[in-house]
């Protein structure tokens, strides 16, 4: 058999729902940070207006805030025995991957109780996500997305 090991540091091989939710996390934080250090840029910026450093201000105060939102969230959703799970807030919306491929009516209530009671969000605008294929499946599904988009030539669209 192959050595799966890999070369290049920080590269990940994804094994279970822990897996998919660390990396899930790792990469939010890597792409935060680099939103923040970029608005840093902006704020000490010397031949920017007061207006473009208070929205960039602004700016990071909110993501601090979402950030604080999402990880709230998340604590208290794993302290509930939900695992693993990723809270994605953006906008009035919220995203929520939980590994349990089986959830009851309940267990989705109490999800939308306390994503709403921690983040603000009204319910109608949460969305669970059960992540219920294993990595292998979801490799699979991606490649044959990639590949099964095909158009019938005889189809013709009438403007």
């Amino acid at each position: 058999m192959q050595d799966q090991t890999t070369s290049t540091p920080g590269e990940a091989v994804l094994t279970a729902a822990s897996d998919f939710a660390a990396q899930a996390k790792l990469s939010r934080e890597q792409i935060r940070s680099q939103n923040k250090a970029d608005l840093q840029a902006i704020i000490n910026n010397q031949d920017l207006g007061d207006d473009q450093k208070q929205e960039a201000v602004s700016t990071m105060v909110s993501m601090a805030d979402l950030t604080e939102k999402e990880s709230a969230a998340e604590l208290l959703l794993e302290a509930k025995g939900f695992e693993n799970v990723i809270v994605n807030l953006t906008g009035e919306t919220a995203d929520v991957v939980v590994p349990e491929a089986d959830l009851t009516d309940a267990k989705r209530a109490q999800i939308e109780d306390i994503v709403k009671r921690k983040t603000g969000i009204a319910p109608e605008n949460i969305v669970i996500t059960p992540l219920n294929e294993s990595e292998e499946e979801l490799v699979n599904k991606d490649e044959s997305l990639e590949t099964s988009v095909d158009i019938d030539d005889d189809t013709t669209v009438n403007p």
